[in-house]
């Protein structure tokens, strides 16, 4: 629980390996996270949040390590924020590389040391209390208590001083000492922050400051042109379901009859007349419909001359095809119209009806709905 706290503390201090340890850890949730969770926006969001917090806490308590102003805090966070947004609400794959502006500014917070002189415990030093974590070293030490002849009794009962009891304050030149020349190790450590220190002063010079801008700048577009080329377009996105959908619908039709106008009479399960004609047209499963009057007015009703009009019941397209459906009540009027009239007009087409009377007779089943 206490390791918890100290990952929303706001008042302790981070050193550089505590530092880049939460922040990769934040940054690869973010990314396993949303992509189990890519159907639930909510989710990712709350896991987005939660992240960003972590993300901040640690990098206040990494300014204050390195004695840097309050004006560095929402720059990391807030790009992190802002990115995780846009990967969230496009779905795009490639736009996980726009993270690479939170993870360079998280490189540069990195290059500068601490100023101070802590006791840190799993990288962290501040108010809540990890010494459980503390590896806790055990000495072994013997009271073995020699003693020595005396020549006058009254020594022997006195408290005697063991040296295993006292242990001296060591100099301060031989601390200093101790701690610069420990190990090869802490010189490499001190190579490394000193390096580390020199690349960024070196970068950000006002010599280089502008190339630094520019290369960001291309990274940022070129995060932008991979997002973009490696898109999916949405009506392609699963062929499988709007084939099945398509093979749904029309299964549903019997007696399917094309006329030489090049559009097709056929009976909906319900037997409703239904025409369906050819034409370059978006899905839409409610063009017009009856029932709330909304939609396209033009396919509200088939047109065979001003008087001879009859109500569509609803329209629809689906896979570059027009769906008229027809009341059952009007199917033998319906019939009776393709059969004997000129021509008609739906939703903005024109059809001619020349041969549609002999077509119709050769089938049986429209053949008994005309009547002569």
């Amino acid at each position: 629980m206490q390791l918890i706290k100290s990952l929303f503390c706001w008042h302790g201090f981070d050193n550089r390996q505590r530092f880049i340890f939460i922040s990769l850890t934040c940054f690869l949730a973010f990314i396993m996270l949303n992509e189990s969770l890519s159907d639930y926006k909510l989710s990712a969001i709350v896991i987005l949040s939660l992240c960003s917090s972590i993300y901040l806490a640690a990098t206040q308590r990494r300014l204050s390590d390195a004695h840097l102003h309050n004006s560095w805090l929402l720059a990391p966070a807030g790009s992190f924020l802002v990115t995780g947004f846009f990967i969230v609400f496009t779905g795009h794959n490639s736009s996980y590389w726009l993270l690479l502006i939170p993870i360079l500014m998280m490189v540069v917070l990195l290059t500068y040391p601490s100023k101070s002189q802590r006791h840190y415990i799993l990288g962290y030093s501040g108010p809540v209390n990890l010494s459980d974590f503390q590896p806790v070293i055990k000495t072994h030490s013997r009271n073995n208590q020699r003693i020595e002849p005396t020549m006058n009794s009254v020594n022997i009962n006195q408290p005697s001083i063991h040296k295993s009891d006292y242990i001296p304050p060591a100099d301060n030149n031989e601390n200093t000492f101790s701690t610069t020349h420990a190990s090869p190790s802490s010189d490499s450590t001190q190579h490394k922050i000193e390096l580390a220190e020199s690349i960024r002063l070196a970068l950000f010079s006002k010599k280089n400051s502008r190339l630094i801008i520019a290369f960001i700048s291309f990274l940022l577009v070129l995060a932008f042109i991979i997002s973009v080329l490696f898109t999916k377009p949405t009506p392609a996105e699963n062929p499988v379901k709007q084939t099945s959908k398509i093979a749904k619908i029309t299964g549903k039709f019997q007696h399917q009859i094309t006329l030489p106008d090049n559009f097709s009479v056929m009976l909906a399960a319900n037997n409703a007349i239904v025409i369906q004609w050819q034409a370059n047209a978006k899905d839409n499963p409610s063009v017009w419909a009856l029932g709330t009057a909304k939609g396209d007015t033009s396919c509200n009703n088939i047109a065979f001359t001003k008087e001879d009009v009859i109500r569509t019941y609803s329209v629809s397209t689906i896979d570059n095809k027009y769906y008229a459906y027809f009341s059952p009540l009007d199917t033998k009027v319906l019939i009776k119209n393709i059969a004997f009239k000129n021509n008609f007009s739906l939703c903005g087409y024109s059809f001619s009806l020349k041969g549609s009377q002999a077509k119709l007779g050769k089938s049986l089943f429209y053949n008994n709905l005309i009547e002569y």
